[in-house]
């Protein structure tokens, strides 16, 4: 009985102090849990694209500027003045004209047949009183008409349908040394143009009169040199410029180039 009451005790103390240490125990906390970082998107990270810009425009079509000091109005009108060719009675503007009647960057590359086609100055014609000379022309390479055809009009000058003129070489060489500079044994080419050494002359069928012409719009001068310009004019398709250059040499302006601008393509 004894036996049996100590077995109680101890039984009772052994649950008394498992509650015990249940109670002291700290309660182990659970570890917060991780936070999930949320992966990036590679588009937020890339800066946005810029616009592409467009490329630039080509310059406007156009004429290119004119560098040099401007002429004033009054010698503009000058100039205007110099370069009528078809001033009434002028010998002068006759000369000048026939520089008009082709387009050249170099003035010894101007087209000469053109050049002499409304020649006048010291011009004479052939009559029929120059068989001679009139035979010496007729058996050039180039002339006009062939053996049948003079036969046909009696092989004299006043039988052909148009005046033949003699122009004298002397006064052409006059002319382009007095404007250019230059005479016909600087031009690059006259091989299209009826000459006879035996008379020093020339010779063309001319039967009207339409020269070049020239009138200066607005102009620059740049050290010895001054370029004039036309208002647009229509040719080539379209409107163009006419551009004529001078330069000052022993105090005389001399004729240099006269070509033509596209106002479109500059």
């Amino acid at each position: 009985m004894k036996n049996r009451f100590l077995i109680l005790l101890l039984l009772a103390c052994i649950l008394g102090l498992a509650a015990c240490g249940a109670e002291q125990a700290p309660t182990e906390e659970a570890d917060p849990p991780e936070t999930v970082q949320p992966e990036e998107d590679p588009a937020e990270t890339v800066p946005p694209a810029q616009p592409e810009e467009d490329p630039p425009e080509d310059p406007a079509p156009g004429l290119p500027p004119l560098e040099g000091t401007p002429l004033t109005a009054e010698e503009l009108a000058r100039a205007s003045e110099a370069f009528n060719s078809y001033a009434s009675g002028s010998e002068k503007a006759l000369e000048l004209g026939c520089f008009f009647t082709s387009f050249y960057e170099d003035v010894t590359e101007l087209d000469f047949e053109e050049f002499l086609r409304y020649y006048f100055v010291e011009s004479t014609d052939l009559e029929d009183g120059d068989t001679e000379e009139f035979q010496a022309l007729a058996a050039l390479p180039g002339f006009h008409w062939d053996a049948e055809d003079l036969e046909r009009w009696g092989n004299r000058p006043s039988g052909l349908p148009v005046p033949v003129h003699r122009i004298s070489k002397a006064a052409v060489d006059r002319t382009l040394e007095t404007y250019a500079g230059i005479t016909t044994a600087d031009l690059k080419n006259t091989e299209s143009v009826l000459y006879l050494s035996d008379y020093d002359s020339y010779y063309n069928f001319t039967s009207d009169y339409g020269p070049g012409s020239f009138q200066p719009e607005e102009g620059v001068r740049d050290g010895d040199t001054v370029i004039l310009r036309s208002e647009p004019v229509w040719g080539d398709g379209g409107e163009v410029i006419n551009e004529l250059t001078l330069r000052e040499e022993d105090g005389r302006w001399l004729i240099q180039s006269f070509t033509r601008i596209s106002t479109e393509n500059g």
